[in-house]
């Protein structure tokens, strides 16, 4: 995936129009992205990430020049170019070609149509992603806006663009948002969202433009190679057309194209944390039998009898447990089910460690919530969004499911898997985008050969970062979080204030209802209001409680007099396991040059210590519980110790999921099957 790009600046343009322009007088690029003398300079000798943001500056002019031209024309006309340029690209002509063009009418026709023109630096964003990179745009800088850009240019060609994202709203959103924009210059837009039966997602996948969630197009690719192996998908005759069944049924099953060009939004959530999850299709599952269910309680009723460093280890930092020889003595003679669904005692202490597992590892309204049809929804950490279709592996969905009371299903097979690493390299030209790149620079280059370009804001940034503060315990904590909202309502701003998981959320709507501040909660229980409760989240004296739901993708208009007394404050209320999900929610204030402030409010009973190790964190809680009076805040620094070492245990863990899968498809290939179905 290479950087080419004309020799000259203006060789884009065609012969006559080349002499117009050479006859405008072009001023310098705005001071964001220097002046064009010094971006000449820069496009042959600096490192690879800035040479590219260099060049893409050098086409601004051009592009700039083509809006001029189409700005005074009819809807009628920018249709007709569209077309025009439709038939250059389908007619084989070089895309790098016809660029500037295509930003210019794409320009005017979002202007026409959304009220907005784009920046020169969403410009220059979408010529480097148009090339196949990764841009790191602050956030508030106009993402959606930018890809719109390298999407239509790359549509001409009739071939597809999928723009993936991280949830069903904000694909449906971006769709539906921009989708006037498209139509105006003749392309048609979809969207895919869970759930959807396969005409819809045919329908989708034809449509020039298709938005969706990474997953999605991930779990359709493998849907379709399913079909494959499985004999349904047959070429079609030459005679197919004049069949009586031609127009009723598709003769191939199959709903996705082909894998062209892609933009990735929020690109590190889906490079860097999505990947250490592979993307598995399981069969159908069904409620266990009464009899099919004895392992799995039994294992739930020893664990809870267990005690931790005499029958069993667990070491949170590394998510190891292991049963002691104590503990397989207590669960040998523990009478371990009989009958034709017990298993060898290997497989009994496997089950109990899971059960163990499910008890001191993963949390109620943190890792998991139960629905009110009583199964167990995985939350994602990460989006803080619930994911009805996912299953935790090896028998621990089941663990958790005994540990809750709930009915337990049977463990599916699996039917196809892929990461996410190997899908998105199938395409031919991948591209995406972030507020939070830079910090997994080198991975993102040696995973996906893609290098990050860090393009500057259009205005300066105003956000004012303030300092963290400490306290011992977490109600101590909370109590200073109402204190500080109350402080900011006083001023008649705005505040949104981030929790890690459901459970905190709802902790602190109790404190606060109690103090009677009026409030919104955004969590994974009250997502079906997400569009409601962001648009009313910046007018003045607005208090609004939220998970990560709240941290990507959500830009918070502010209301009338707020940035005149300061804008958004956020208060971050515990660390997460990477330092870039922090920023995201940090971003929600002081987007494109507005005003805002945000402060972390920690406490040593936060999970993120975990990171430390069980000992330490321990002793930490033990001296917060002492009551005595000391400056907590020299703590800080331990909590970015231990999300420094929570990263580097993702990154291991990512490391080791591409390596597996990297044998695991060799290994397939040698024996002539396929390297997606099991």
């Amino acid at each position: 995936m290479g950087w080419t790009l004309p020799t000259s600046a203006v060789s884009a343009l065609l012969p006559a129009e080349r002499v117009a322009h050479e006859h405008k007088p072009i001023e310098n690029v705005p001071g964001r992205l220097g002046p064009l003398w010094w971006n000449r300079i820069l496009a042959w000798v600096a490192p690879p990430w800035r040479r590219r943001l260099a060049r893409a500056a050098l086409v601004i002019p051009q592009i700039r020049y083509w809006e001029e031209r189409f700005r005074d024309t009819s809807d009628e006309e920018l249709l007709a170019v569209s077309q025009q340029l439709r038939g250059k690209a389908r007619g084989r002509w070089n895309l790098d070609l016809l660029l500037p063009e295509a930003f210019g009418l794409v320009s005017v026709a979002i202007q026409r149509t959304l009220g907005l023109r784009p920046f020169d630096v969403q410009l220059a964003a979408g010529v480097v992603m148009h090339f196949g990179g990764l841009v790191e745009l602050a956030t508030g800088e106009g993402k959606t806006l930018t890809a719109a850009l390298p999407a239509y240019l790359n549509a001409l060609t009739g071939k597809g663009v999928h723009i993936a994202t991280v949830n069903d709203y904000l694909a449906r959103r971006d769709a539906e948002w921009m989708g006037p924009v498209y139509e105006k210059l003749g392309l048609t837009v979809g969207y895919l969202q869970q759930r959807m039966d396969d005409e819809r997602r045919y329908q989708a996948y034809r449509c020039d433009i298709t938005y969706g969630t990474a997953s999605e197009f991930g779990f359709d690719f493998l849907r379709d190679r399913m079909k494959l192996r499985g004999g349904q998908a047959a070429a079609a005759p030459f005679w197919a057309p004049w069949l009586p069944q031609h127009n009723s049924a598709r003769l191939d099953p199959r709903v996705q194209r082909g894998l062209v060009y892609a933009i990735v939004d929020e690109a590190d959530s889906i490079f860097i944390d999505e990947a250490r999850t592979p993307m598995i299709i399981a069969n159908p599952t069904r409620l266990a039998e009464p009899e099919e269910q004895v392992v799995y309680l039994w294992a739930d009723r020893v664990a809870r009898t267990l005690v931790p460093d005499e029958h069993f280890y667990f070491v949170p930092k590394k998510e190891k447990l292991e049963l002691t020889d104590a503990g397989r003595r207590q669960v040998r003679y523990s009478e371990p089910p009989t009958g034709k669904h017990a298993k060898a005692m290997d497989k009994m202490f496997e089950a109990v460690e899971r059960a163990l597992l499910a008890h001191y590892r993963y949390r109620r309204d943190q890792h998991y919530m139960i629905s009110a049809e009583k199964k167990i929804v995985i939350i994602d950490e990460g989006t803080g969004r619930p994911m009805p279709d996912r299953h935790w592996r090896d028998g621990l969905h089941q663990a958790i499911e005994a540990k809750e009371g709930v009915p337990i299903n049977m463990p599916s097979e699996h039917a196809a898997q892929i990461t996410y690493q190997n899908f998105y390299r199938l395409y031919t030209k991948l591209a995406g985008m972030s507020g939070t790149l830079m910090p997994n620079f080198w991975e993102l280059r040696r995973v996906y050969g893609l290098w990050v370009t860090r393009v500057p804001t259009n205005r300066p940034c105003r956000r004012i970062l303030l300092p963290d503060r400490i306290f011992p315990t977490e109600d101590a904590k909370f109590d200073a979080v109402v204190a500080e909202t109350q402080a900011m309502l006083a001023q008649g701003r705005p505040v949104l204030i981030g929790t890690r998981t459901v459970e905190a959320s709802k902790k602190l709507s109790a404190k606060l209802t109690a103090a009677g501040i009026p409030h919104q909660v955004l969590n994974a229980e009250q997502n079906q209001r997400e569009a409601e409760i962001v648009a009313l989240a910046g007018q003045p004296g607005t208090v609004t409680v939220a998970t990560n739901m709240a941290g990507r993708g959500t830009d918070i208009k502010l209301g009338p007099g707020v940035a005149e007394k300061g804008g958004l404050h956020v208060i971050a209320t515990e660390r997460h396991e990477a330092e870039r999900i922090d920023r995201q929610l940090v971003g929600r204030a002081g987007r494109q040059g507005d005003p805002g402030s945000a402060q972390f409010f920690l406490s040593l009973e936060d999970h993120i210590l975990e990171g430390l190790g069980q000992k330490k964190q321990r002793r930490l809680q033990a001296l917060a519980r002492s009551g005595q009076n000391r400056n907590w805040n020299a703590f800080a620094p331990l909590f970015r110790k231990a999300q420094r070492r929570i990263e580097k245990r993702h990154y291991r863990q990512r490391l080791d999921l591409k390596n597996y899968d990297k044998n695991r498809q060799e290994w397939l290939k040698d024996i002539g099957a396929d390297q997606y179905v099991d």
